[in-house]
């Protein structure tokens, strides 16, 4: 213990007297390399920061949101964890990026002097560095934009929100497209099935001329029985061979007119299903809160030049203090 002790101090010494044996050297090397970088970060284009905040909606539906006889979502909450990885998701999508670059031209605007693969590698590296998006702590999303051009920082910001919305919107449209398309076909499909039914049921209707089963039979009933009090055969006789049409056809009808019956229910909540679907897919609902819109940074953000500065100094006055460390070791092996 105690010889790792004195190792310390004599390395601690062997470097203070290092250090005060060179301190001309090292601190001509801090001071140049500290100008020679000042001057050079001097080239570098001054970027300004502009940032939007928002939250995502937890859902975007009205059916339901509202319409819904179940409380199962509240059009007004915030995004759970799933829809803001979606969110992040489009945000960060090559449909958003390439309407970016085509709308603020910034093929022009960067200077890029390229085409095909070269161009997109160019400005998509170039995007990288200039856009970033983050989750925050509570859920919410920053879009941050870099540019050289205050105004045009806090634009890009404000137009990446405004094609998130029109790019969601257009999603949801696409898709409740479908439902409607799928939900009127069954519908349809449910309409000619109880116009045939309904077809049926009048050819028996005419063929055996029962129009209400239930009520007929109940009528017959009664006749019959009033007929057996009187004990007029011929007419017992009739009612029987009428009894027989209620046999053959009143059951058929019967039967009949009970699908008609389940068909027009289902058809109903078909009907339903299909309003509110068609409510979803005409609704401009918000599918983002935004609670900071960027507006034009006049102050800039990038490049922090004192501390490159200082980093670079740093660095080569280390670097120095290594060479000059082998220097003194290769000067000390030869004198032996």
């Amino acid at each position: 213990m105690q010889s790792d002790n004195e190792m310390n101090e004599f390395n601690l010494g062997e470097s203070i007297r290092f250090i005060l044996k060179y301190w001309k050297v090292l601190a001509i090397v801090f001071v140049c390399s500290a100008i020679v970088t000042g001057c050079i970060t001097f080239f570098f284009p001054n970027l300004y920061k502009s940032q939007v905040t928002l939250l995502s909606a937890d859902s975007n539906s009205i059916s339901k949101g509202i319409l819904s006889n179940m409380d199962v979502a509240d059009p007004l909450n915030f995004g759970t964890e799933k829809e803001v990885e979606h969110t992040l998701e489009l945000l960060t999508s090559g449909k958003i990026m390439s309407d970016v670059i085509s709308k603020f031209d910034l093929k022009n605007h960067y200077g890029i002097k390229a085409e095909g693969e070269d161009l997109n590698d160019r400005l998509g590296r170039k995007l990288y560095n200039r856009i970033k998006v983050k989750r925050t702590e509570n859920l919410g999303i920053k879009i941050m934009v870099w540019d050289t051009d205050p105004k045009y920082a806090a634009d890009m910001a404000n137009y990446i929100v405004e094609r998130l919305t029109a790019l969601r919107t257009s999603m949801k449209k696409a898709k409740m497209d479908s439902i409607c398309v799928a939900i009127e076909k069954s519908k349809s499909a449910f309409e000619n099935n109880i116009k045939i039914l309904s077809d049926s049921v009048s050819l028996l209707s005419k063929q055996y001329g029962i129009f209400d089963p239930d009520i007929e039979i109940e009528r017959w009933a009664q006749e019959m029985a009033k007929q057996v009090a009187a004990g007029n055969t011929a007419a017992i006789a009739r009612l029987e061979k009428r009894y027989e049409n209620f046999q053959n056809g009143g059951m058929q009808i019967a039967n009949l007119r009970l699908q008609i019956e389940y068909k027009q229910i289902s058809l109903r909540v078909w009907n339903e299903q299909l309003e509110k679907a068609k409510i979803d897919a005409n609704a401009n609902i918000p599918t983002e809160f935004v609670s900071e819109y960027a507006y034009p940074e006049y102050f800039k953000d990038k490049p922090k030049r004192t501390l490159i500065t200082l980093f670079a100094a740093l660095c080569c006055t280390l670097l120095s203090i290594g060479i000059l460390v082998i220097r003194d070791k290769v000067k000390a092996i030869k004198a032996q």
